[in-house]
């Protein structure tokens, strides 16, 4: 096994990444489905050889910090066991799918994504020219069940409905609008797929980075076709997945589900490893990882995800659907990140109580602790950006934007946010 990599990358099980408290290891777990076993094990190898910290990523991924060159090895060694360590590195990096929380569980889906997500997955991997997408590049399966994946990230994106020949897929390209392409039978998603990150990569040479670009340069027809994909004229609009439906104790047919929210996507191992043994107690085989920070514990009945909740409710996870913690996307910070100068998550917790109340349910408020964004890349109504142990802000935009006000402390950038959302609430009342 190859030792220990500097950053420079996404981190994987078989190239991690440097940070400030160690080696960062992002395990990939295939359709976001762990079994509860595995889960205890990760938890104890996150005590055992790294800080005791376990990240939940906007990918579904897991990750565990503060390895070192030492203990590094016996994880690996670990994962392989557990058949969680890729063949290669570069098959690792592009196998980035997400894939319907409750698929398999949901009987309002279309279709059982697993073994969609499991050829597209194989594929991937196998591929070697695909090996030449980039590490963010992205695909999602949307089941077409109750928790929709519109508002999640993705380059590629296959969302499943009925139509006239039969249960199939419209394709949307990130950058695209809602524009869609197809059908795609279930069984031709890997080669579509394919095809269309193969369009892409005959573009790399000219600083292409992600689809959105692509899809700018060109239009997104011309990239269907050139993969041989037809204009689908589709009246369905995009379907994102409120909290109040996976959060807390659910029914899910003749079954149930409970769902609980990591603030800020991370978890200490030893409360991860009490959360697994109540779930594995309370008759839970497996848990769900999901994009939304929150991990779904399927469970057999109703009763069983109250007992759940209220286990939980003693604890640390989310389960109220409106907790501010929820609307506000935070890295790392200081010191764990060398990048970053600000106390980032700690300062989010005092942040998120300034936009308590606010309409809808995606992010507001986005706390970064350098320029780079790397907890949410995207827009947000408002971005505190971390330089020289102080923050920027950004009104309707990235990290990487114009600032509005610099050199904030974190009294002054809570009023300049209670200060927003309060012309934000005014403007739309008026």
């Amino acid at each position: 096994m190859k030792g220990p990599m500097v950053k420079g990358w996404c981190p994987g099980a078989l190239r991690p990444m440097e940070s400030g408290d160690g080696l960062i290891v992002r395990l990939k777990i295939s359709g976001g489905i762990v079994g509860i076993d595995c889960a205890a094990e990760i938890a104890r190898w996150s005590m055992l050889w790294g800080n005791g910290q376990i990240d939940l990523t906007g990918r579904a991924n897991l990750q565990l910090r503060g390895l070192s060159a030492r203990t590094f090895p016996h994880l690996q060694a670990a994962l392989a066991e557990r058949g969680l360590l890729a063949e290669t590195a570069a098959g690792d990096a592009v196998r980035n799918i997400i894939s319907s929380p409750l698929a398999g569980l949901d009987p309002d889906a279309v279709l059982d994504a697993r073994p969609v997500m499991k050829s597209l997955e194989r594929r991937l991997i196998g591929d070697t020219v695909l090996h030449g997408l980039p590490g963010k590049f992205g695909f999602l399966i949307d089941d077409g069940g109750r928790l929709g994946l519109d508002g999640v990230a993705a380059d590629i994106r296959f969302e499943a409905q009925p139509t006239a020949e039969g249960r199939a897929f419209e394709i949307r390209l990130d950058g695209a609008g809602e524009e869609r392409f197809g059908p795609c039978p279930p069984d031709a998603v890997a080669e579509v797929a394919a095809a269309l990150g193969s369009v892409f990569l005959g573009f790399r040479h000219t600083g292409i980075r992600r689809m959105r670009d692509l899809a700018a340069r060109l239009g997104p027809e011309p990239i269907a076709q050139a993969a041989g994909l037809r204009y689908m004229h589709s009246a369905r609009r995009g379907r994102p997945a409120l909290p109040s439906a996976f959060m807390d104790a659910q029914p899910l047919g003749l079954t149930a589900f409970f769902g609980a929210g990591l603030p800020f996507g991370r978890v200490a191992a030893k409360d991860f490893a009490e959360f697994t043994e109540a779930a594995a107690r309370h008759g839970a085989k497996e848990l769900r990882l999901t994009p939304w920070r929150a991990i779904l514990v399927p469970l057999p009945s109703i009763r069983a995800a109250r007992e759940m909740s209220a286990w939980s409710a003693k604890k640390s996870p989310i389960l109220d659907p409106g907790d501010p913690r929820r609307r506000v996307a935070a890295c790392t910070g200081a010191p764990s990140c060398m990048q970053a100068t600000t106390d980032v998550r700690g300062n989010a917790t005092v942040l998120a109580a300034s936009i308590g109340g606010a309409p809808g349910s995606g992010i507001v408020l986005h706390v970064s602790g350098c320029a780079k964004g790397c907890a949410h890349p995207h827009v947000t109504p408002i971005t505190l950006v971390g330089r020289g142990g102080r923050y920027d802000l950004v009104v309707s935009g990235g990290p990487s934007d114009s600032a509005l006000l610099r050199n904030l402390n974190v009294d002054q950038a809570a009023e300049q946010v209670r200060g927003i959302m309060a012309d934000q609430a005014e403007e739309s009342t008026a």
